[in-house]
């Protein structure tokens, strides 16, 4: 009987919680951490001891998953103990405990990474745990999760039925945060009933410092113009922080890009590149491809189209396979190559399934994914796919998974169903970098390409961009002894980096960006894009992150069907 009453208690506190939510929080955002292990920091700029903010993610901010345990804490202020506080957690990460002025708030919550960001955890905070005055809050985490560039993140401690309701908001007069030669001016809009501070912060994305000031807020305006023509005028992305704090904190995050199609890069092509990918593909051609394709009758009854695995030899002889979507009417068809994302094995085929357009589409596990990992496959952690023998030009993994490709467009152009002169290429993340290889290894026979943020591509940029690749990259040349130096390491990635392909390309080019992608940052893709000299396209999603990317498939494949229909059909 008492458990509930104890539960409906709880349930009619949590009701008045939902209710009030918008009422200050008095926790800042910005927190310090502190890892119990400096091991993981030996190889990069990031701190054991430091700060983070909690409206950016953790790889933004030089951390990640294999960074270990950490604890999260802050000192706050309370003024008011009449009033019941309750704590609103949402975070990209284990959460072991909660601990208020010593007393354990809360337990074992899990990782909220993925889920819908109304999914908010709620603790009433017993009257006798605050103190008038400092109070100090520890959150100890573990597994910090992956979360692509958008922050998961919210921690806040707001008064129920609290009086004063705070708000900041950053906007921009261009739709896509793109700025060409339009003035560029922000607009901080900001609500707070008394006298308060912003803190502006305003940084590129190589984490240099282009602004940090405090400005006093006056609580009869609501806005505040932040002129950046002189501060932001080269070439780039610019990531804006406004923290504003007045009776209480709250925050947002921006990010904006200048002129990204004139954005240069000093990293050139290796001398002897395009000779190591002609041994390469001479390679490839020596070996004979043995196609092989059986209907899947289970998978053809939940699609439109006839579906069939494909299996054919690559590089090295290794078996590779694809899922093969074929429609069931008459005569010849455009086809779409679909790549796979790092990891990413087409473990999910539901949408190709129920696709039921004129359109043929290959989607290749290239070797170590999905269907195609059972003779090639060092995982994704140590040494993984990216690190399989760094240290060697002629044996590391993307050498094999290039003319992967390479092999599964040979196999389209063998088949009598497909449209030989309609023959296009996407992928996003890994399989942005491998169609840019793709259409410019194949570009006689590539009709039309379409990327998101790729990779592994501008590879000495990504890793100062997104410091945690180095240490990826270090971690992964120790499991191997250290054969080599990190500067030898780099020279290999020079050869695998799809920037150098991108003047190859003959065909119409598609890319789509996300702003807030820290795994394979705006930066990076238009590298490449910038060097494409056939006709091309970009369309910029400025509150995306990487995982995000992944919805803009809709966009990608009318673009790729319009685009294909306007070729000429092969007769």
């Amino acid at each position: 009987m008492k458990t509930t009453i104890k539960a409906l208690i709880f349930s009619f506190l949590l009701a008045i919680i939902s209710f009030d939510c918008n009422a200050e929080n008095i926790l800042p955002l910005t927190w310090n951490i502190s890892f119990k292990s400096n091991s993981c920091f030996t190889t990069r700029t990031a701190k054991q001891h430091s700060s983070i903010n909690t409206l950016f993610s953790w790889e933004r901010q030089g951390y990640f998953a294999g960074d270990g345990d950490c604890e999260l804490s802050n000192i706050f202020g309370v003024s008011n103990l009449k009033s019941q506080y309750v704590l609103h957690v949402r975070m990209a990460c284990d959460v072991n405990s909660i601990v208020i002025n010593g007393d354990t708030i809360a337990k074992d919550i899990r990782n909220r990474f993925g889920e819908n960001k109304d999914t908010i955890e709620s603790f009433v905070i017993a009257r006798n745990v605050l103190h008038k005055g400092n109070n100090k809050i520890s959150i100890n985490c573990s597994s910090l999760g992956y979360t692509g560039g958008v922050s998961n993140t919210m921690i806040a401690l707001r008064p129920v039925n609290g009086d004063n309701i705070e708000s900041i908001k950053i906007s921009m007069p261009i739709k896509n945060h793109v700025f060409i030669n339009e003035n560029k001016k922000i607009t901080i809009h900001y609500h707070t009933n008394q006298k308060a501070f912003l803190r502006l912060n305003v940084e590129n994305d190589f984490h240099k410092s282009i602004i940090d000031s405090l400005i006093v807020l006056n609580r009869r305006d609501s806005v505040k113009i932040i002129n950046l023509n002189q501060l932001c005028a080269s070439p780039g992305f610019y990531q804006i922080t406004a923290l504003l704090h007045g009776k209480g904190y709250c925050g947002d995050a921006q990010w904006m890009a200048v002129k990204p199609e004139q954005i240069k890069c000093r990293n050139t092509v290796k001398d002897d590149f395009d000779n190591y990918w002609t041994m390469a593909k001479s390679e490839l051609a020596s070996i004979s491809p043995q196609y092989r394709i059986h209907k899947v009758d289970s998978l053809c009854m939940k699609s439109k189209r006839d579906v069939y695995i494909v299996e054919m030899q690559s590089l090295g002889n290794i078996t590779i396979r694809g899922y093969y979507f074929v429609p069931r009417t008459s005569g010849k068809h455009p086809a779409v190559l679909q790549v796979p994302g790092y990891g990413w094995g087409f473990e999910n085929i539901d949408g190709m399934l129920s696709d039921n357009t004129d359109r043929i589409e290959l989607a290749l596990c290239v070797r170590g994914h999905g269907i195609s990992a059972d003779v090639f496959n060092p995982g994704f952690g140590l040494p993984g796919v990216w690190g399989y023998k760094l240290y060697d030009k002629d044996s590391v993994s993307y050498r094999g998974i290039y003319m992967d490709c390479v092999r599964a467009v040979d196999f389209l152009c063998s088949r009598e169903e497909v449209d030989h002169h309609k023959i296009a290429v996407k992928g996003g993340s890994q399989g942005g970098g491998l169609t840019l290889a793709t259409a410019a290894l194949c570009s006689d026979r590539i009709a039309a390409c379409a990327y998101f943020d790729p990779f592994p591509c501008d590879m000495r940029h990504q890793i100062k961009i997104r410091t945690t690749c180095e240490t990826e990259l270090k971690n992964d040349l120790a499991y191997y002894g250290n054969p080599c130096t990190f500067d030898d390491v780099m020279k290999i990635q020079d050869y695998i980096d799809t920037r150098s392909f991108a003047s190859k390309i003959k065909c119409p080019v598609l890319f789509t960006v996300a702003l807030f992608d820290d795994d394979c940052p705006a930066h990076v893709g238009f590298a490449a894009y910038n060097l494409i000299t056939s006709k091309k396209r970009y369309y910029v999603y400025p509150y995306d992150g990487h995982i995000q990317g992944f919805t803009h498939d809709k966009y990608i494949m009318k673009w790729l069907d319009v685009t294909l229909s306007n070729c000429a059909t092969h007769l």
